[in-house]
Parts: C-alpha cells; sequence; structure tokens
C-alpha cells in the first residue's frame, strides 16, 4: 500500500508523526512525506531532518509549504502537490495539521487520489473562542471535512463534537488518538538519569524543577506560564523553571520566552532550551510538567511528560482533560487563570507524596491508553478497510 502524508514542515513529521509512520511501515506501507523545510531544517546549526527521515526509509519530497497563509506561495504548493499526487500512483493521501488539511484534500481529489484522509490533530478553535475567529476557525474545519473523504481524530472530544454537528457521515469519522513510544519514554530504564541531567543544568536534588515544553507561541500558554513562575518564584526559594521549546519566529504568535523570563523576574532561576534530543532526560529532570495551552488535540509533551511518571498541571480544555485525570494522575485549571496555575504547582510542590501517586497512576494510564502502537493499529485497520473496498470515497458529506 503507498501512501503520502501531507505536513507543513519536515521538523513536524521528525517530531510528531516518524515513529508512528515507521510502525506503518514495518507493517508493509509504502510511505512518502510531502512537506515544506523548516526554518531550522538543514540550515547552519540547525537540524537535517531530511537525512533523519530518509534513513529510516521514508521518501521525502518537498513542497514550497508556509504554515500561515500567503496566496502566492499556497497556489504554488497547490500546484506542485497537484504534479506530485497525480504522478505518485497513491493509495491514500493522508494529510495533517490545519494548512495540510486546507490545501491537501481538495488537491489530492482534484489529482484524483483514490482516498484522502484528514487527522485532526486538535481544533483552531478552544472552549472559550467566540465571535469572528470562531466562526472562521470553523468554516477552516468544515472546508477540510468537505474535501475529506475520512476524518481522523486524536481527540475523543473532537469527534464527538464532529459527529453532534454533522461534519460528515459517523461511519467516516474515526478516532484514532495520539501515542508515545512507552519503551523510550521509560523512567524505569535509567534512573539517575534525572539527577545526572539537573547536575548539567547547575541544579540540585533539593530543589523543585517545574517543566514546560512546546512551541514558542502564546496559544500554547507561555505568557501564563511565566506569569505563574514569577508569582511562585517569590513565595518558594527553591523553585526552578526547565522550557524547553520549539522556536518559531515566523509565526503572528510567536514570543520570547528570554524576555518573558526578565519581565517576571525569574531569568536567574530559569534554563531555556532548544533543538533537543535528549527529552526523556529532561522530563526526568522535571519535577512537575505544566502545559497552560489554550488549544490541544492530544498534547505530545503532556503525554510525554506523563510516560515519564511526571504529574501534571494542564487546563481544562479538550484534549488535555482526555490524558489527565483531575486528582488521580494530574491537576486540571481553568483555561487562562493564572492564579488556579499558581495554587495547582504550589500544591504540587508541597506535596511529596501526591506527586508520586499521580506519576506513577499517569504513567499506566499511557501504557494502556496512549502508545504509538495502539494508534498504529487504529490506522492499519482504517487503511486496510479502504483499500479492501469497504469505504470507498463515494460520500458527500
Amino acid at each position: 500500500m503507498r501512501v503520502a502524508h501531507v505536513v507543513p514542515t519536515d521538523r513536524i513529521c521528525w517530531l510528531l508523526l516518524r515513529r508512528r509512520l515507521t510502525h506503518l511501515l514495518a507493517a508493509g506501507c509504502e510511505i512518502d512525506i510531502l512537506c515544506g523545510r523548516a526554518p531550522d531544517s538543514g540550515a547552519a546549526g540547525g537540524v537535517d531532518y531530511e537525512s533523519g527521515l530518509s534513513d529510516l526509509g521514508f521518501s521525502v519530497r518537498y513542497l514550497p509549504f508556509e504554515r500561515e497563509i500567503s496566496l502566492w506561495t499556497d497556489a504554488r504548493t497547490s500546484i506542485a502537490m497537484y504534479h506530485v499526487i497525480g504522478r505518485g500512483d497513491y493509495d491514500i493521501i493522508h494529510t495533517h495539521n490545519p494548512k495540510a488539511g486546507l490545501l491537501g484534500p481538495p488537491i489530492a481529489l482534484l489529482a484524483g487520489a483514490p482516498h484522502v484522509l484528514h487527522t485532526v490533530h486538535g481544533f483552531l478553535f478552544h472552549d472559550l473562542t467566540r465571535g469572528l475567529y470562531h466562526a472562521a476557525a470553523l468554516a477552516a474545519e468544515r472546508w477540510t471535512a468537505f474535501w475529506s473523504d475520512h476524518l481522523l481524530f486524536q481527540s475523543e472530544e473532537d469527534l464527538s463534537y464532529a459527529t453532534q454537528r454533522r461534519f460528515k457521515c459517523a461511519d467516516r469519522l474515526h478516532h484514532v488518538g495520539n501515542g508515545v513510544d512507552e519503551t523510550y519514554f521509560d523512567p524505569a530504564a535509567q534512573p539517575e538519569v534525572g539527577n545526572t541531567k539537573r547536575t548539567e543544568l547547575g541544579w540540585s536534588s533539593d530543589e523543585f524543577v517545574v517543566g514546560t515544553v512546546g512551541r514558542v507561541v502564546e496559544e500554547k500558554g507561555y505568557l501564563e506560564f511565566f506569569e505563574m513562575a514569577g508569582q511562585l518564584a517569590k513565595t518558594h526559594a527553591n523553585v526552578r523553571f526547565l522550557v524547553v521549546g520549539l522556536f518559531e519566529p515566523e509565526q503572528s504568535d510567536a514570543v520570547d520566552p528570554f524576555e518573558l523570563a526578565r519581565r517576571h523576574g525569574i531569568e536567574d532561576r530559569c534554563q531555556i532550551l532548544q533543538g533537543r534530543n535528549d527529552m526523556p532526560a529532561l522530563y526526568a529532570a522535571m519535577d512537575v510538567f505544566v502545559l497552560a495551552s489554550h488549544r490541544e488535540g492530544l498534547s505530545k509533551s503532556l503525554l510525554e511528560a506523563t510516560a515519564m511518571a511526571r504529574p501534571t498541571v494542564t487546563c481544562n480544555i479538550r484534549g488535555c482533560r482526555e490524558v489527565v485525570v483531575d486528582g488521580e494522575t494530574g491537576l486540571l485549571t481553568p483555561l487562562k487563570d493564572v492564579a488556579a496555575l499558581h495554587q495547582a504547582v504550589a500544591r504540587m510542590h508541597d506535596d511529596d507524596d501526591l506527586r508520586q501517586q499521580m506519576g506513577d497512576a499517569g504513567r499506566q494510564r499511557v501504557i494502556e491508553n496512549y502508545t504509538e502502537s495502539i494508534v498504529a493499529r487504529r490506522l492499519l485497520d482504517i487503511y486496510g478497510a479502504l483499500s479492501n473496498g469497504q469505504a470507498k470515497a463515494t460520500e458527500s458529506p
């Protein structure tokens, strides 16, 4: 079976999809990746994503993608995508992320692709979105749904939302979830790696490390995280902050974490890192993981931290509240509520037993529900049904 995965950048594919696609490759799928180059892709001091993906057995075909709307670039991308898909003899075109979902499905159908799938990695709107932005975001989601033969969802709540609002017929809406490699993110594999990493960072075992991981943009909750950090630092002398960011200065909502650290008076207590390949060790160095994100599908960093048996504090939004069972594997706080975020992290700071219990329960929950092998099996079942002719692309939504 020949499948093309359409992703805005090679970096997204490397960070979020490569382990899952490796499972599909091992199951006999031939995988092409159609993507744009990330700003740090192959640059001096950057990452050679192309070689990394090629070494795993994927064929990488570059398109002039940009993650934000750009009429001229989007037109060039559409033309290039049309020719690649038209000549590729693909059985399935599978798109990911909002931008690929806007362009990929209609172009794939025009190019004659037999089956077009799109994975919803999280709606463009969150629980409190209202007004014109919400209407535009919902219209974009419906556009993608219209042109896709099947929609795949990471979040069960997103699936429920789409089903209730009839994005497509129910048999064309599927839950696939999200997952991590539980053998790679395993705290038992290297029990001392957290303390070793703390030493490298200049911190001792007596200090309390609050961490966050994600794209360095406003919607990932960095404004709330740093405001909470500033408040916590005033009352807890042993607190330190670890930020592992994916910097995207080209994004309209990009933030400067170094400036935020200075603004809130924690620059001497905060380590801000990027481009890391030692994520299990960095998670292990944390006492608590915080994700103040405004919207998620099913957060990869939240799953990774939970797999590393880190107790978590996150917002009570779709996706996050699926991963975190409030009071059992972590604590949920209202969206954009800095005071509640501060209170939850302070509670974690003051209760060693609670952190241990939540961390252990969280890892068990990941193993049972959120592994890459589970997601890959669901995808292979859907691909198999399509190849066997059980779900031909004839539906009108």
